[in-house]
């Protein structure tokens, strides 16, 4: 949620950054005029209020007609109140919602676009692997080396869902734990946190809006299942006041659920896009003056994890039209796949300014005592994408797949040996 008071001031300013999102400045003329309106009706209702309090201290001291004249009176200032009040809570509503509905403003240095296809290649790292044969797509050698069903998963549980099984079942583990190990090694405190949370935490960040969430029992329960373990990670600080004069920085492993609603049609096959996955999630308290060099210190950890893992990749600067509603600004790094022979998104980091921590009332002192609204940040590790480019990245023409070094240790086999 933006700041109504900096709007207030900065009006203009919000308008033209605003504008850079698509949204229609005449928003935030409706915002202000609701805002006024919902204040002088608060005004008047305290006015009344007043009223009320003075006029009954004068009917100790009042007969007869008097008497009535003024119990007449204060019936009608408490009237005058309730329409007062119910007018300014009318207004407030109104207020709320626009002020609920902006985004983030992007960061002047983002890109201007309309949509990802306007996003920018910032640079592209690592070389691109050549073959004397053609290289399949991950879920053809998957599924010819016993390592994936997606097969009978449809029949269990719908489309978008997979067995993993065999060597790469173990592969995926150990993704998971060598990632988790390096980010917490790097400073960052390890969490598993719950995989199902109140609205609240799924308002607060920004993701109720969105037609991606799983509800679990409505109307029971009316728990979420977390899309990414930036829910409940940002929430974890909810209603308190911290001590940012050292960022709090935390890596979560969760498995994370979507309901891909706007997917229809598209990866169809493989597991680039499924309802449900595993992923290392980073996030960040900072103060806002903090909040570029630690972005920048996120990136390059997405950045070492993909070297590690021996995947070429390009850094790519997410344009307006496709930063989403709580980012400022946003970098994806997308790998090389090369059975598809193009690269794809694999991690996304952005920042997210007091958007978040403003709903969510999580605080910090600045050097003058006074209560702030710190800034969050986020990134991802790995997810199970990584996968993909390590399948179709080292295979060889016997079918056989070799295994990252960095890896081995940690599943136990350097290859998976064609069957």
């Amino acid at each position: 949620m933006l700041d109504l008071k900096a709007i207030r001031q900065q009006p203009d300013d919000f308008k033209r950054r605003l504008a850079r999102k698509g949204i229609d400045e005449q928003l935030i003329d409706d915002l202000l005029a609701a805002d006024v309106t919902h204040r002088e009706h608060l005004q008047k209702a305290e006015a009344a209020k007043n009223a009320q309090n003075e006029a009954s201290k004068r009917i100790p001291q009042l007969q007869g007609a008097d008497k009535e004249a003024v119990l007449a009176e204060m019936k009608q200032i408490s009237e005058d109140r309730k329409t007062y009040e119910a007018d300014a809570e009318h207004a407030k509503q109104a207020m709320m919602q626009i002020l609920e509905s902006l985004p983030n403003p992007p960061r002047d240095e983002v890109p201007d676009g309309a949509d990802d296809s306007e996003n920018q290649v910032a640079r592209t790292e690592g070389t691109v692997p050549s073959f004397d044969f053609e290289p399949k797509q991950h879920w053809e050698l998957a599924e010819s080396l016993d390592l994936l069903d997606m097969e009978q998963a449809a029949q269990v549980s719908g489309s978008r869902f997979y067995y993993l099984r065999n060597e790469l079942a173990l592969l995926q583990q150990a993704l998971m734990m060598w990632a988790f190990k390096k980010v917490a090694n790097a400073g960052y405190s390890a969490t598993i946190p719950p995989f199902m949370t109140r609205e609240q935490a799924i308002y607060g960040t920004g993701y109720l809006d969105k037609d991606e969430n799983y509800v679990i029992n409505p109307g029971v329960d009316d728990l979420y299942l977390i899309g990414t373990s930036e829910v409940p990670m940002v929430s974890l600080h909810a209603d308190q006041v911290l001590d940012l004069d050292t960022p709090r920085r935390y890596c979560a492993y969760s498995p994370c659920f979507r309901r891909e609603a706007g997917s229809y049609g598209k990866d169809t096959k493989g597991i680039l896009r499924v309802h449900q996955f595993e992923k290392i999630e980073m996030v960040i308290f900072c103060k806002p003056e903090q909040a570029v060099e630690l972005h920048e210190e996120i990136r390059q950890l997405e950045e070492d994890i993909l070297q590690d893992l021996k995947i070429p990749y390009q850094v790519i600067d997410i344009c307006t039209g496709d930063l989403g509603n709580s980012a400022s600004k946003k970098y994806d790094l997308e790998g090389w796949m090369a059975g598809q022979g193009k690269y794809r998104e694999l991690t996304s980091t952005s920042i997210c300014d007091d958007f978040q921590t403003r709903r969510l009332n999580i605080r910090y002192k600045d050097s003058n005592g006074k209560l702030q609204y710190a800034c969050a940040l986020n990134g991802t590790a790995v997810s199970s994408r990584p996968l993909i480019c390590l399948l179709e990245n080292n295979q060889n023409a016997d079918g056989s797949i070799d295994i990252p070094e960095v890896l081995q240790p940690y599943c136990g086999f350097s290859k998976i040996e064609a069957k």
